[in-house]
């Protein structure tokens, strides 16, 4: 069983990876770094917000996310309006010339990147994969349950997929 678990973890480890690889390749071809890709999407997700927001949703501090929002202002990707609520905050938004670029471009690439790696395997193959994940999810939510661990909130819609 530990010989299953060790390789199962390294899988995911592997697929984290690859997924991280994906995200930093496509920061790339845009000319973005990774935590710029991440606040633009944090302020599409959001259609405007504040840097107190970003850096909350984020993780970041707020220097290292005052400097990005900079950096992609002076680019014109990002617009800062003064808040008329709070005259010392600015509300972030995306350009309506960057946002239609945004819009044209794939929007999201790991599922790029793994459409793509699952196309190398045969249909049955396709719902294979997707079963054993599908197995392990409910497994590891059944885990978390049993074990106290909440927070699964944000992942509800995760766990409605896999009961499909």
């Amino acid at each position: 069983m530990d010989e299953r678990a060790d390789f199962l973890r390294e899988s995911i480890d592997f697929l984290h990876r690859y997924m991280a690889k994906s995200i930093q390749k496509y920061a790339e071809e845009h000319g973005l770094t990774v935590p710029q890709l991440k606040v633009i999407k944090q302020v599409l997700l959001h259609d405007s917000t504040s840097i107190k927001q970003l850096t909350h949703n984020l993780r970041m501090t707020q220097s290292t996310v005052s400097d990005i929002v900079e950096r992609l202002s002076a680019r014109g990707i990002l617009l800062k309006k003064p808040n008329p609520k709070d005259k010392r905050s600015v509300i972030i938004t995306i350009s309506d010339e960057k946002l239609n670029v945004i819009k044209k471009a794939s929007p999201k690439p790991v599922n790029h990147a793994i459409s793509e790696a699952l196309q190398s395997l045969t249909p049955s193959q396709q719902e294979t994969v997707e079963e054993g994940m599908r197995l392990l999810l409910t497994a590891v939510k059944g885990k978390m349950e049993k074990d106290g661990i909440d927070h699964l909130e944000s992942f509800e819609e995760l766990f409605i997929m896999a009961d499909k």
